[in-house]
């Protein structure tokens, strides 16, 4: 009897040992902190609720510099990990010249483009319908008829997004003045205000940010000002309640749900998937303050939405 005792014992032990073995690991790298209230905050959403949704291992890195990329996704890689998630466009570079070196690694890339076979693939987001909605949600809440967008740094999906907010002030109110300007840096806080404050001088009564922690500094200006702010990327409203009007989210946290669900069930192709409204990829968060504007631009807003997911928009980016 104990001889038997003693074997299934062993041999439960043994197969919570091979599960264990099988339990996927997964590395979310960050080129920020996790704190910044926008694009790094609603990755590591998205990967906290992916560890408690799937039997994965996760390991979150931030903060990660652009001349330290190449080798922190090598030493993921080095270690075993069975999906590496390069969170930014800064990784796609990276990520393209070493893949080859580690075919049992998946490596996925957010908002870009960029996919290789057997083992990269990239999550993108349509940025240019999410400035869209804010842009028209700005020009309906401006009293002056000046609203300005700050971005951080002139690549794609901030690019896009700018376009998109002009784009989407002037179809609901076409003698809106848009003002744009980029910050020249993810990371400067003091710059992001000092631009944002220039703006608001100018006259701008709704301002917008995209970016990483240059975002903080555009709502800090705007709480100072007491003029109103659309967040982007992550739900700002919480950070600034008497200041968020609304938030045009860019909802990682499908990229990444995506992302670990096809890989963990075989479905992960090596190609770009782009998300919409459609895919749930972006979307409006609630409005605040909506007292502000009336129930007909209420139902603007809400028609427009609408007609994006349906492609009705005919000049998004």
């Amino acid at each position: 009897m104990k001889t038997l005792f003693v074997s299934i014992l062993l041999a439960v032990m043994a197969f919570a040992s091979v599960a264990h073995a099988e339990k996927k690991r997964i590395a979310l790298v960050l080129p920020g902190p996790i704190t910044d209230g926008t694009f790094n905050s609603a990755a590591n959403k998205g990967i906290e609720a992916a560890k408690k949704k799937y039997d994965i291992d996760v390991v979150v890195r931030e903060n990660t510099d652009l001349s330290q990329m190449e080798d922190v996704l090598r030493s993921y890689a080095d270690e075993g990990y069975d999906m590496v998630i390069a969170h930014g466009f800064q990784f796609a570079e990276p990520v393209m010249a070493i893949h080859g070196d580690y075919p049992k690694t998946f490596f996925v890339v957010n908002t870009a483009q960029v996919s290789a076979p057997p083992n990269v693939a990239s999550f993108d987001n349509r940025w240019g319908d999410a400035g869209y909605m804010a842009g028209a949600v700005a020009a309906l809440y401006s009293k002056s008829g000046k609203i300005g967008t700050v971005g951080a740094i002139p690549v794609p999906v901030i690019q896009q997004y700018n376009l998109g907010f002009e784009r989407g002030a002037k179809h609901v109110r076409p003698d809106i003045n848009v003002l744009s300007a980029y910050v020249g840096s993810l990371s400067d806080v003091a710059r992001g205000a000092e631009i944002t404050t220039s703006m608001i001088e100018q006259g701008a009564d709704v301002v917008t940010s995209t970016g990483n922690e240059n975002v903080m500094g555009t709502i800090q200006a705007a709480q100072k000002a007491k003029v109103k702010a659309i967040g982007s990327a992550f739900d700002s409203y919480q950070m600034a309640p008497d200041t968020i009007i609304t938030t045009a989210l860019i909802n990682m946290d499908v990229n990444i749900d995506l992302a670990i669900g096809h890989f963990l069930d075989g479905t992960l192709k090596p190609q770009a998937y782009v998300l919409g409204l459609k895919e749930n990829g972006i979307g409006l968060a609630p409005l605040h303050d909506d007292n502000k504007i009336s129930a007909a631009d209420k139902a603007r807003i809400d028609g427009l939405v609408a007609d994006i997911a349906a492609g009705r928009i005919t000049d998004l980016p």
